[in-house]
C-alpha cells in the first residue's frame, strides 16, 4: 500500500480505521494512512460519497463526545474499540457504522497481503493460450473503421445463456448470424482470481447492481462474452414439471414436459452436465448431509453442474481458470462461431431500424480510446438477449409499448446461514462454491444449495466491529456456509436509472415470501446446529450475532425478522419481458416474438414467464434453442 496521507487530512478517519482493524492473530493491522488514501481516492468518483463520509465522521465524533466528554481522535484505542462495540448493538447506529465501514472493509479484505494470509485463492494463469480457429470470427472495436455497414440474416444482442444458445441454433441452420456483445472476450489468462482485477472485467458496475424495496438486495449480473454464465455457480437444473404445467395452464402452448425434454437434453449434452465430484464438494457436503438427516430430510445430494474436469479451485463466480465450467464463452459461443457466426465485442446495441412494424436493421456503437465507432447492420430479424434488467430498457427505448414491459420481475431471494466448527478445516479456496443441495422442500418453494462465499464476502457479510471483526474473519476456514433460495411470489419492476450500468430496480418481498424465507433460515440453522456447529450466524442480523442452540434460535425467529434485518441476495432475475398467450398477459408470444412487431424477438431470462424455484440457466438455454429453431425455420421458409 502507498503511505500517502488522505487529502482530506481528517484524523478522525485514521482513528476510525485504527479502531476497526486492530492486529489479529493472523491478520496485521493495516497501514491506516494508505488505506484511507486509497478508499477516499476511489470514492471521489462517486457523487456525494466523500461528503457523506465526512458527515458520518462528524456524527460519530459528536456521539462519542456526548458519551465520553472527549473527542474520538483523542481517546485511547481501547475506549474507541469499546465505543464501536457498544454502537454495534444499536439498530440505527450499528447500521450507519456498517455503511461507513463498508468501503474500508472491502479495501482491507481485497488487499493482496490480506488475501494471502487468509489461505485464499492462488491462481497460476497461463502466459499464453493456444489460439483456436473459431477466434478468427471475433471482431473487436479497434479493428473497425469509424462507420461500418454489415448485413446478417439475424442479429443477436447479448452472449449470455439465451443469446449464445440462440446464436448457436440459428448458425446451425446455416443462417448468417452476427452476435453483438457489449463486454469483451476474456480467456483463462484473465481469470486470475484477484477480485480487484476480475470484478470490473466480468461484472456490470463491478457487481453493484441492487434492488430497493423493504430491503436492499444485491443482484450481480455479468458483462463479458458469456454474460452471467461466466460468473455463476455452474448449477444446472431443469424447469420443474409443476412450473411447466402452470405455463400450459396459462395458455402457453409447446411447453409441456414432453415437449421440453429434448431441449433440456440438448443443453445438458452441450454443457456436459454431471453431478459434482464429492472430492471437491469437500467437508461442507458431509456437514449438511448429517444435519439434513437429523432434520428428517432425505434428499441431500451433490448438485448437477456444467463443470467437466472441475478441480475445485473455488472461483466459479470469477471466471473459471481452467475452462472446466461450460459457461457460454466456453460452450455455445465457440460452437456458434464454428458454425459460421460472427461475434462483435465491445459494441452496445443502440437503435432498431424500422419500416412500419418490420425490423430492417440495427445500429450499435463502441469506443476505442475515446473514439466512438458505429456499426449499422442490415437485417430483418433481431433477437434481444441483453438480460432481464437491460432487455426491457432497450425495448422501451426503441418504441415498444406494453404494460408488462419491465414488470413481473422475480429474483429468487437467497439467504445463508454460517456455522462455526472449530475442529473443522473447510479449505474453502479449494472447493466447489456451490456443489451440494437438499431438495426435500423444492416443491414447496425452498431449495437448499451450498453457497460458500470467497473470503472477501465472508468479511463483508457480518455485523462485527473491531476485535470481534478480526476474530470473525480469521475463522473463515472453520466456518461452514450454506444457502437457500425461495421461489418468490413477489414481483418487482425495472426502469432506467441515473447511470447506464445501474438500472432502477424496485422489489419488495410480500408477507408470503417473508414467511417462506424465515422458514428457510430456521431449517438451515437447525441443520448446522444438529451437525455440530458451536454456534450459527444469520448474516445481516446484528441483535444476536451468535446463536448457540435451538432454544436461542426459536427466540430469535419469534421476533418475525423483517427483510431489512437480514442479508438477502439474489442471482436469478427473470420475467421482465415474459412470453404469454396474449399481449394482455406478456410482452412476447410463445415463439418469443414481441407482440405487434415483425422480426423482433426476446430470448433471455426476461422472457421466462415466472419464478422457477430452480437455477435458471438450463431453462433459459432450452427456451432459446426452441425459439431459435422456430425462427430459423421461418426465415428459411421465406427464402
Amino acid at each position: 500500500m502507498s503511505t500517502v496521507k488522505p487529502e482530506m487530512g481528517d484524523l478522525r478517519l485514521l482513528a476510525l480505521i485504527d479502531a476497526l482493524f486492530p492486529t489479529g492473530r493472523i491478520f496485521p493491522a493495516p497501514n491506516t494512512e494508505a488505506l484511507a488514501s486509497r478508499v477516499m481516492a476511489q470514492l471521489e468518483s462517486v457523487p456525494g460519497a466523500t461528503a457523506a463520509v465526512t458527515l458520518a465522521l462528524s456524527a460519530l465524533d459528536a456521539r462519542f463526545f456526548l458519551a465520553t466528554g472527549t473527542r474520538f481522535v483523542s481517546a485511547d484505542p481501547a475506549r474507541r474499540k469499546a465505543f464501536l462495540r457498544q454502537q454495534q448493538q444499536s439498530a440505527l447506529s450499528g447500521r450507519l457504522l456498517q455503511l461507513l465501514s463498508l468501503p474500508f472493509r472491502a479495501a482491507y479484505l481485497l488487499d493482496e497481503e490480506t488475501q494471502r494470509r487468509s489461505g485464499g485463492h492462488s491462481v497460476r494463469v497461463p502466459a499464453q493460450v493456444e489460439r483456436q480457429r473459431w477466434q478468427q470470427q471475433i471482431m473487436t472495436v479497434p479493428e473497425l473503421d469509424g462507420f461500418t455497414e454489415l448485413e446478417a440474416d439475424v442479429v443477436v444482442v447479448g452472449s449470455g445463456a439465451g443469446g449464445a444458445a440462440a446464436a448457436y441454433e440459428l448458425a446451425s441452420h446455416g443462417l448468417a448470424v452476427l452476435l453483438l456483445e457489449e463486454g469483451q472476450y476474456h480467456d483463462r489468462r484473465d481469470f486470475t482470481g484477484r477480485l480487484t482485477d476480475v470484478l470490473p472485467k466480468l461484472y456490470r458496475a463491478s457487481g453493484a447492481t441492487i434492488a430497493i424495496g423493504n430491503s436492499v438486495i444485491p443482484i450481480p449480473v455479468g458483462r463479458s462474452v458469456g454474460g452471467t454464465t461466466t460468473i455463476n455457480s455452474g448449477t444446472c437444473l431443469r424447469t420443474p414439471d409443476a412450473i411447466l404445467q402452470q405455463w400450459s395452464n396459462a395458455g402457453l402452448q409447446g411447453f409441456e414436459v414432453d415437449e421440453m425434454v429434448p431441449w433440456f437434453e440438448q443443453v445438458e449434452a452441450m454443457l456436459h452436465v454431471q453431478s459434482a465430484d464429492p472430492r471437491y464438494v469437500g467437508p461442507i457436503g458431509e456437514v449438511i448431509a448429517r444435519g439434513a438427516k437429523r432434520t428428517l430430510f432425505s434428499q441431500a445430494h451433490p448438485l448437477q453442474r456444467n463443470a467437466l474436469g472441475c478441480d475445485g479451485q473455488g472461483l466459479c463466480q470469477f471466471g473459471c481458470p481452467t475452462d472446466a465450467k461450460q459457461s457460454t464463452n466456453v460452450s455455445y459461443v465457440p460452437r456458434a462461431l464454428e458454425k459460421g457466426a460472427f461475434l462483435l465485442t465491445g459494441m452496445k446495441a443502440q437503435n432498431i431500424l424500422w419500416q412500419g412494424p418490420q425490423v430492417v436493421g440495427l445500429e450499435a456503437q463502441g469506443q476505442d480510446n475515446g473514439i466512438i465507432k458505429r456499426v449499422r447492420i442490415k437485417t430483418r430479424q433481431v433477437v434481444v438477449a441483453a438480460g432481464t434488467f437491460f432487455t426491457p430498457l432497450f425495448l422501451r427505448k426503441n418504441g415498444i409499448r406494453n404494460p408488462w414491459l419491465g414488470r413481473n420481475l422475480s429474483i429468487h431471494p437467497c439467504g445463508v446461514v454460517s456455522g462455526y466448527f472449530p475442529d473443522r478445516q473447510f479449505d474453502h479456496a479449494r472447493r466447489i462454491p456451490q456443489g451440494f443441495g437438499v431438495s426435500d422442500l423444492a416443491e414447496e418453494g425452498i431449495l437448499f444449495e451450498g453457497g460458500t462465499p470467497p473470503f472477501a464476502a465472508h468479511g463483508l457479510m457480518n455485523p462485527f466491529l473491531s476485535d470481534d471483526y478480526m476474530d470473525f474473519i480469521e475463522q473463515w476456514q472453520h466456518t461452514a456456509y450454506f444457502g437457500f433460495m425461495i421461489r418468490d411470489s413477489s414481483r418487482g419492476r425495472v426502469s432506467a436509472g441515473l447511470h447506464k450500468d445501474l438500472p432502477f430496480i424496485r422489489y419488495a418481498m410480500n408477507q408470503q415470501d417473508q414467511t417462506l424465507f424465515r422458514r428457510g433460515l430456521s431449517l438451515l440453522a437447525r441443520m448446522q446446529l444438529r451437525a455440530g456447529a458451536e454456534y450459527v450466524h444469520l448474516p445481516g442480523y446484528r441483535a444476536v450475532p451468535r446463536i448457540y442452540n435451538e432454544r436461542e434460535l426459536d427466540r430469535v425467529l419469534a421476533r418475525r425478522l423483517k427483510p431489512h434485518q437480514l442479508a438477502i441476495t439474489a442471482y436469478h432475475p427473470l420475467g421482465t419481458a415474459r412470453i404469454a398467450a396474449s399481449p394482455n398477459a406478456g410482452v412476447c408470444d410463445a415463439d418469443h416474438r414481441v407482440f405487434g412487431c415483425t422480426g423482433l424477438y426476446v430470448m433471455d431470462g426476461s422472457s421466462v414467464p415466472s419464478s422457477l424455484g430452480a437455477n435458471p440457466q438450463v431453462t433459459i438455454m432450452a427456451m432459446a434453442l426452441k425459439a431459435a429453431n422456430a425462427l430459423a425455420k421461418s426465415v428459411l421458409a421465406a427464402c
